[in-house]
């Protein structure tokens, strides 16, 4: 009997683990435990639980470490959306939550709705910050209580997140925006600016990684190269690896590029967050936006990764983390979340199984928790 099914089975034996025979309920009713936790390492059995659960279904079991998720997304969705959860082998879900309804209060509203969803359902979803997509972040707003780099702070050192949520530095125009004829997530807040100084520094303090959504322009790289120097104990996931959308100002990303920025800074990891082949940025028209996909003889991409970025991918597997990139305008939970995870195995199913595994959940365990995976 392997380690794995060995463990399974004595988590089932003292209840850790609901037992149900598949095909006994077409839509089974999935409880909630309102439990109550103090720190991350409470939630690290149901975490762990949940990872081998997933396991035994012969599944690479997938962290989601990048995504948001709205108080009325989460209403309408969970728990209903767990079974399928459970049918793609997704172990857990890192949603960072939008700020807060006005109440009449000025500055930022920190949320905690998905504070509630984790101790409502702990084996899973993660607690994760709020997001730094809202206006208070991206006009680098500081020095008070009411704005949110303060509580950013403040939130993060009473040790109940294990992650803080995507935040935007420099962010095009997404493509509903162009669409909408929106000009407001165009952001650029200065990877060297004072409040990014102290997102870094927060996350050497803590021990706490996070997320951030950087366009990685020729003008970027060299201040980022800077700040993870200067805090080289802050753990760092840079989203959506390898989405070029405007190529002529991002001529230096390359998997060499990559491939230095790894050896010389062991605190940077990207998500896989990305594109389809052939995806069209539509506020440029350009196909193809995701650049480690192959090209066949007509110049379009295949569903094979280039050979150089697969290596890179193997070679360092453990420096890479999944990502569904779920959030506000986003489709209907369930639609995304099924052609995100077909995505994310479309990749990872062209790697050896230890990088799949690395990728998949081994390496957000560790970002989270601070140690290796161990059965």
């Amino acid at each position: 009997m392997s380690k794995t099914l060995n463990q399974l089975l004595k988590l089932l034996a003292i209840g850790l683990i609901p037992f149900s025979f598949s095909g006994c309920q077409s839509n089974p009713v999935i409880p909630a435990k309102n439990i109550s936790y103090q720190s991350i390492s409470d939630l690290e059995p149901y975490w762990r639980n949940r990872i081998l659960q997933v396991e035994a279904t012969g599944k690479v079991p997938i962290i989601d470490m990048e995504s948001s998720i709205t108080k009325d997304q989460m209403d309408e969705f969970i728990p209903g959306i767990i079974p399928e959860i459970d049918e793609l082998g997704v172990a857990l879900i890192s949603y960072d939550g939008y700020q807060a309804p006005k109440d009449g209060r000025k500055g930022y509203r920190w949320s905690y709705y998905v504070n509630s969803l984790v101790k409502a359902y702990p084996n899973y979803f993660i607690p994760t910050a709020n997001g730094g997509s809202n206006k208070n972040w991206t006009q680098g707003k500081s020095g008070k209580p009411k704005h949110f780099i303060d509580q950013m702070e403040k939130e993060i050192q009473t040790g109940q997140y294990a992650s803080m949520g995507e935040l935007e530095i420099r962010h095009y125009l997404s493509n509903g925006q162009c669409q909408r004829g929106r000009t407001d997530r165009d952001v650029d807040i200065g990877i060297t600016s004072e409040n990014v100084h102290r997102l870094f520094q927060l996350s050497e303090q803590t021990g706490v990684p996070f997320v951030i959504h950087l366009e990685p322009e020729d003008r970027l790289l060299d201040g980022l190269d800077k700040m993870l120097s200067q805090y080289p104990k802050a753990k760092v996931i840079w989203a959506h690896f390898g989405q070029l959308r405007h190529p002529k100002q991002q001529t230096r990303f390359n998997a060499d590029y990559v491939r230095a920025l790894f050896e010389k800074h062991p605190n940077i990891y990207f998500d896989i967050s990305a594109g389809e082949p052939n995806r069209t940025y539509k506020c440029t028209g350009l196909s193809g936006d995701t650049v480690f996909w192959q090209k066949d003889s007509s110049g379009r991409q295949t569903n094979q990764i280039q050979p150089e970025y697969k290596k890179l991918l193997t070679d360092y597997s453990t420096r890479f983390v999944c990502g569904m990139d779920y959030g506000g305008h986003r489709p209907d939970l369930p639609f995304h979340m099924r052609e995100r995870v077909q995505y994310l195995r479309k990749v990872m199913n062209q790697l050896p199984i230890e990088a799949q595994k690395n990728i998949g959940y081994r390496n957000a365990w560790k970002l989270m928790t601070g140690k290796g995976w161990k059965i």
